[in-house]
């Protein structure tokens, strides 16, 4: 048994129970101390992400969490880390997974990793996706994309055209929790794109497809959409009644999930407050808690952050980064803002003329 890192410190006797045999046609068992908390007989990546979710309702002791894993690659690493798996057993690991502990382990706190075999790689093409990755997030979402786990569907836009911006045989794609950002001046066509989006608009030429059907085809509340501040409507109703409008009436935990949606964006003192009293900035997260009750698998965002300070927009980031590595909705932002547009791992499409953006991803309409 090889091991990269041996904590002398350990002096009870069950203390090294995770390092013990698997039962029988378990692949994956994960400890508390000595205590097995979960079992789990899946393939490749499912049974850590079958922990995700069990984690999401477990409320038994955390504090001192190991796991034995049949075989232990980087992306493993990655998603036991995250999990706050301290000490992890592999009968097999690759090199790149017990590099990448050494990476953590030299800037945050110790890692016990151990392993029976260790080989140069796993035959496994999420090794070779990972190889050179060290964005913890950006491995996150691409395992869980590769898993099928996103909330998100794909966006295809096929040779549009369309009557206003700078909207001329425009093709792009927008795979299943991906996430664009859509800079231009004003008056290129980013409003535009997004109501055509939509279905609001109809393009004069080309095609859009979302999740493969037609916008207007699409499930009830499966687009959550945001425009500019300017353009929403003075409702007549609570913001609470707004907020109730992300969901179907007999929607299970209906009260539960508006009240999480008002406080991640710190809209729940308004909650009886009457939604066209509200000022641009307050409509705006408002309207955010609408599309994040409803979980919305495409959220499409109009300057969100136009009527916003800086609190307020820091905030609006905020959510917008949580999402990309919690329920990962496919999102799609049109924004004239440099905080936003300097988010990692965000696609970039630039409609009309030249626009200062990131480089990863970008596009040109």
């Amino acid at each position: 048994m090889s091991s990269m890192c041996f904590d002398k410190g350990i002096a009870d006797e069950n203390a090294d129970a995770y390092q013990k045999p698997l039962p029988h046609n378990a692949t994956l068992c994960v400890f508390n101390g000595s205590t097995v908390i979960f079992q789990s007989c899946g393939k490749w990546l499912m049974p850590l992400f079958e922990l995700e979710d069990f984690f999401k309702t477990y409320d038994g002791p955390r504090n001192d969490l190991r796991a034995h894993d049949t075989a232990v690659g980087k992306a493993a690493a990655v998603l036991m880390v995250r999990m706050g798996i301290r000490k992890i057993h592999a009968n097999l690991a690759s090199v790149l997974a017990q590099k990448y502990i050494e990476e953590i382990n030299a800037c945050s706190g110790k890692i016990i990793f151990t392993c029976e075999t260790c080989v140069p790689r796993l035959l496994c093409a999420t090794e070779d996706m990972l190889e050179i990755q060290h964005d913890v997030d950006a491995m996150y979402m691409q395992l869980r994309q590769r898993a099928k786990l996103v909330q998100g569907v794909d966006v295809r836009v096929e040779q549009v055209t369309a009557k206003y911006g700078h909207i001329k045989n425009l093709s792009f794609t927008v795979p299943a929790g991906g996430r664009l950002m859509i800079a231009g001046e004003n008056g290129a066509g980013k409003t535009t794109l997004l109501k055509l989006l939509i279905g609001v608009h109809i393009p004069d030429s080309g095609a859009i497809f979302i999740d493969g059907v037609h916008p207007l085809q699409l499930p009830k509340r499966t687009i959550g959409y945001i425009p500019q501040a300017t353009d929403v409507v003075a409702f007549s109703l609570s913001v609470e009644e707004v907020v109730s409008l992300g969901l179907e009436r007999r929607a299970k935990n209906k009260a539960e999930r508006m009240q999480k949606a008002l406080m991640r964006t710190g809209t729940q003192h308004l909650c009886t407050r009457s939604f066209a009293s509200l000022s641009g900035g307050e409509k705006q997260k408002v309207s955010l808690a609408r599309c994040l009750a409803q979980n919305a698998k495409l959220l499409l965002l109009d300057e969100p952050t136009a009527a916003l300070d800086a609190d307020n927009r820091a905030m609006v980031v905020e959510i917008l980064y949580s999402l990309s590595v919690s329920e990962i909705p496919t999102i799609i932002v049109a924004t004239h803002d440099d905080e936003l547009m300097r988010m990692k791992n965000w696609q970039h499409l630039v409609l009309g003329r030249a626009y200062p953006c990131a480089d990863d991803g970008e596009a040109h309409g």
